[in-house]
Formats: structure tokens, sequence, C-alpha cells
């Protein structure tokens, strides 16, 4: 027979090496073999004792389930679990242990009701977190490894004989434990999956407003928010970010707040939150913002925000826009009949001088941007001032505009604006 490893004493956990009378330990690796008929007839002996202190834990199995019951309760996360429920762990854990002691890989048929990823399983919909799970399993398994220890000693059986029974049960302990946690993290995702698309569900249905004003109120309690206080509402869009990529950014630009209903909505990306946008999200990402709104009212503030959305990017406007800064251009889009008078009266005779019609509207689009000031204007288009007056004086012959009378300049912006929205590729 040969046994790699030290046969009257062994490795604690820490790494000190302890005796026979030492306390709790993790044993080295311990390989059995044997070959010859000698080896075979200690290894016989060796089995014949661990069995005899097998069958004594088996007697005390009622005994050793209530204390794994105790060391498990103390775990804060189970206080809430009935003991009921973790008995079974307990009584499966005292089966297991006697069953490998005994040399046999596996308890006998029927000893064991359920497995172990189960047990996770049933974990996670209890809420149980699962490192919480892995520690009362584990403390479990060390209280029977204990209580084997002194079995043993009270047996006077030998440093050979305890080690391979400790190693045993380390082996029944490492191999159900990843079974626990495999079940645990499944249902967990599927838990998170769930609750996820649940989400998702109740923001497109709030947000469209497919549910009347006491299905909304009880949704929105459901979801965290309070019928009786205002939110604001969003829509955000990017040509380079799938919809996924681009709540995860809104999730970091909105910031900390009391109330964040976000999920992917149609291509882009929605969300309710409790307060206006805190950052600029990065990137070429366009918001459409609305609010406040109160709960019953949200689907007219997604509405809102959609066309806030949609109008700043025809106007080529990113980051964060809401009627403060679109109204206007609002306006724009929505008279289109007004926007085809002014851009015909404004624009399309001076389009018809092909050689300087472009530049002559980019020069009065610049100044009319830059508070018609000449001198901000040239250093924008990177032109000499005196090339600016020409180019505005001969807008002015062209279409009878006089740039310095408010009315007028706005009438133009107007037209000008209402050109951006129909070059737009949307």
């Amino acid at each position: 027979m040969t046994i790699r490893a030290c046969s009257t004493s062994w490795e604690s956990a820490s790494g000190r090496v302890v005796g026979w009378s030492g306390g709790a330990v993790r044993p080295a690796v311990l390989t059995v073999s044997c070959d010859e008929e000698t080896d075979r007839a200690v290894c016989g002996a060796l089995e014949a004792q661990l069995a005899g202190v097998a069958g004594q834990l088996l007697l005390r199995s009622e005994e050793l389930v209530a204390a794994q019951l105790r060391v498990v309760g103390a775990i804060g996360s189970y206080r809430a679990v009935p003991p009921s429920e973790v008995r079974p762990s307990a009584h499966r854990n005292v089966v297991r242990v006697v069953a490998a002691l005994r040399g046999a890989e596996h308890p006998a048929a029927g000893a064991v009701e359920e497995d172990e990823q189960e047990t996770g399983r049933r974990r996670a919909l209890q809420g149980i977190p699962s490192a919480d799970v892995l520690v009362a399993y584990q403390r479990g398994i060390a209280l029977l490894r204990d209580e084997f220890l002194r079995a043993a000693r009270a047996e006077g059986l030998p440093a050979d004989a305890a080690l391979l029974g400790v190693q045993r049960i380390w082996q029944v302990g490492d191999r159900y434990s990843n079974d626990i946690l495999a079940g645990h993290r499944k249902t967990g995702f599927d838990l998170v999956h769930r609750e996820g698309q649940h989400r998702r569900m109740l923001l497109t249905r709030l947000l469209e407003g497919t549910m009347t004003t006491e299905q909304v109120v009880t949704a929105g309690v459901g979801l965290g928010l309070a019928a009786d206080r205002d939110y604001w509402v969003l829509r955000a869009r990017s040509a380079g970010s799938d919809p996924v990529t681009l709540t995860r950014v809104l999730e970091r630009a909105v910031g900390a707040q009391d109330t964040v209903l976000i999920g992917d909505y149609r291509g882009d990306a929605a969300a309710v939150l409790s307060r206006p946008v805190a950052d600029e999200p990065a990137g070429d990402i366009t918001v459409g913002l609305a609010g406040p709104a109160v709960l019953s009212r949200l689907g007219v503030a997604f509405a809102e925000a959609t066309r806030l959305l949609e109008a700043a990017i025809r106007f080529g406007r990113g980051g964060v826009v809401d009627r403060g800064r679109m109204a206007l251009r609002l306006a724009v889009a929505d008279e289109r009949e007004l926007g085809e008078y002014l851009h015909a009266r404004y624009v399309e005779l001076v389009s018809a001088e092909s050689a300087t019609g472009e530049a002559l509207l980019a020069s009065v689009e610049t100044y009319l941007s830059r508070r018609r000031s000449i001198p901000e204007a040239a250093a924008a288009l990177s032109v000499h001032v005196n090339t600016l007056r020409y180019r505005l004086a001969r807008f002015a012959a062209l279409t009878g505009a006089d740039l310095q009378d408010t009315e007028t300049a706005f009438e133009v912006w107007w037209a000008l604006q209402y050109r951006n929205l129909c070059e737009s590729p949307m």
C-alpha cells in the first residue's frame, strides 16, 4: 500500500502542520493504492475503521442535522428561511459524508431526494446571496468533519485512517458546493433576465400610454414610481451604438437618482427619471428630454421627448435637448406652409446664384448665429470682414432683406432653418 501523505501529521487550511491531537484540518492530497495482497489487507483495515466511525455518525444523524441548522441559522440572510427549508440539505450532508467515509462514491438510491442544484435554485428564489449559500454549505460540511475527527479520536483511529476520512469529507464538500453554486447562478441569471423583460415591457406600456390611469399608477408603484410626484422622460438615439450600449452610457450620464427606469425602446433607449439628466452623454448621442410630468402623463411627455429627439437630429443638434433649446425649431418643423413661403422668398433666389449662392447663405446663417456681429462671424468663417460685408450686401440686394431689422432677420433665420430641415437625411 502506498499512501502519499504524512502518516502522523497533516496540513491545515492555513498551512500549519498539526498532529493527530490537533483541531479541524484540511488534508493534503492523499492517495491510497492497493497493488499487493498485503496492501489490500491494510486498506481493508482502514476502510473497516472508517466504516465504523461512519456508522456512529449515521446513528447521530438527527443530532448532526440539528447542529447544522444552528450554524446555518446564524448567517444573517438565512434567518428569513424556515428551518424546515434547510433540514433536507443538512440531512443530505450527513448521508453523503457517511457514504463517502464508507468508500461509496454516491449514497444509496433513495437516500437523497433532491440534488444540490435544486437547493441552489431554491435559495436564489428566496433571495439568499450566493456567497451566503456557499458559506452555509461549507459550515455544514466543516461541522461534520469536526464530528468525524472527534469520533475518530475517541475510537483511537490511526492518523492515516483519519487523514483519509477528512480527505473524503472535503471531496464531498468540493463536489456538491459546485452544484449548489451552479444552480444558484442559473436561477439568478434567469430571475434577472425575467425581471429585465418585465421592466422593459412595463416601461414600454407606460411610455406608449396603452394602460388606463389606474393601471399606470399600479404598474408605476410596482417599479418604485410614486403617483404624486413629477418625473422626466427621455428618448435617446445614437448612430454608432446599439441599444444595449446606449442604455449603459445613459445609465452613467443620468447619475445618482431616486428613481431610474431605463431600457431599450425600438432601437433607441428610453428612461423615466426622478430629475433631469445630470451630464451630457459622451459620443454621438442625441437625447430628447421632456418633463416634469406626473405618472399618469408619462405617455404625453414621452411623445414630446420623441418629437424633440427627431427634430434635434434633423437639425443636426446633439446632446440633451429639451423644449427650451428646441422651441423655435419645433415650430419650424411644424409650420411647413410658412417654411415653404419664407424659403421661396429668402433662399431660392440666392440658391439660383450657382457660383456664390452657398457661400452667401452660409455667411448669412453664421452672421445671425453670432449675434449679428461681423467680426465674430468673419472669424468663424475664416474670411476678411470686408468679404463678409460684401456677401451680406449681395444677399440683401438679391432678396431685399434688411438684416438690421429684427423681424426680417427672424424671417431669414426661419427660412434657413427650414432649408436645413429639408436637407436633413430623415
